[in-house]
């Protein structure tokens, strides 16, 4: 049974997660913190300097409540376009957003959230073996403000490991 959840795209799991939710919460009253976002932006106007420019978005932990980890799960970039060696890291859920880092084949990362087809990832800096608290509960959903890096991927160069 588990293997067959390995196989499945992050947001398949995000809506098996959503239903399994509201059968532990019968009030529906977390109804609107799953993985699937409508596209929104957090950040204020002055924050977007070019016009055709998407604002930085937080990446946000907490979505299975307090008894399980800040993050659902857990993968490994892979299957890089075009043979580039490296994964650009966006600071939006959109190709129009600044990419804030690029990663490597390989990198593990944490899956903290889904917004159509963008991953929000936390993940430790090349060369450092930091934790980045991303296995832990948190109390409630809320930004990643943790010591590690946080952006946005493309889900389909992300290989679910575990979650």
């Amino acid at each position: 049974m588990i293997a067959r959840f390995a196989t499945l795209p992050l947001g398949t799991l995000a809506l098996a997660s959503l239903a399994l939710a509201s059968c532990d919460n019968p009030r529906g009253d977390r109804a609107d913190e799953t993985r699937i976002e409508p596209e929104t932006i957090e950040a204020s106007p002055e924050a977007v300097t070019d016009p055709g420019e998407v604002p930085p978005r937080a990446v946000r932990i907490g979505f299975d409540g307090p008894r399980f980890d800040a993050c659902a799960g857990y993968g490994l970039i892979r299957d890089l376009p075009d043979g580039n060696p490296t994964l650009p890291v966006r600071a939006a859920p959109s190709r129009e957003s600044v990419e804030v880092d690029r990663i490597g084949e390989g990198q593990g990362v944490s899956m903290c959230q889904q917004v159509g087809d963008w991953i929000g990832i936390v993940y430790a800096p090349e060369g450092t073996d930091i934790s980045c608290g991303t296995n832990s509960p948190v109390s409630s959903v809320r930004a990643y403000e943790g010591p590690c890096n946080q952006g946005w991927v493309d889900e389909n160069f992300v290989k679910l490991v575990a979650g």
